[in-house]
């Protein structure tokens, strides 16, 4: 990584993060913005070659996260691990509750939008919402049609 300069915090928050995934325990850490918290748990959770379950408070560091911190890391590490992008059910379509809108008893039937979610659910793979980015973000029948609990 070109422009990464070590922090004396950050690389003591790494070497606690690597005791505890060597030895077991707890670890609580806090420190502020811009002090390289998720480089100081990402590389020795890499390193440890454990599965581990990053979850964050914000969708745009799970982003930063996912699309500029692990691929960076892949190259500087030069070690081969895997990473998934995750997020909560209410970000995917359940293709039930799109069927069940068909009856035409909720006002999301009536939807403009709609008959492009439909078009839309017949060709995605994921079914992950951030696939229609040309619709708005605030989508008023997506409550109605996306995966809960239950589905």
């Amino acid at each position: 990584m070109s422009d990464y300069e070590p922090r004396a915090g950050q690389v003591a928050m790494a070497n606690a993060v690597a005791v505890v995934f060597e030895s077991g325990g707890v670890l609580m850490a806090e420190a502020g913005t811009g002090t390289g918290k998720t480089l100081a748990y990402l590389v020795p959770a890499i390193l440890s070659r454990q599965r581990v379950l990053v979850s964050t408070g914000t969708k745009n560091l799970q982003e930063q996260i996912f699309f500029k911190d692990i691929p960076a890391l892949r190259v500087a590490l030069k070690f081969p691990f895997t990473a998934t992008y995750m997020k909560g059910r209410a970000n995917y379509l359940c293709l039930h509750r799109l069927d069940r809108l068909a009856d035409g008893s909720s006002a999301a039937s009536h939807d403009v939008f709609l008959p492009i979610v439909r078009e839309w659910s017949g060709r995605t793979t994921t079914g992950d919402r951030a696939e229609l980015e040309d619709l708005p973000e605030d989508l008023p029948f997506w409550s109605e049609v996306a995966a809960t609990a239950e589905t």
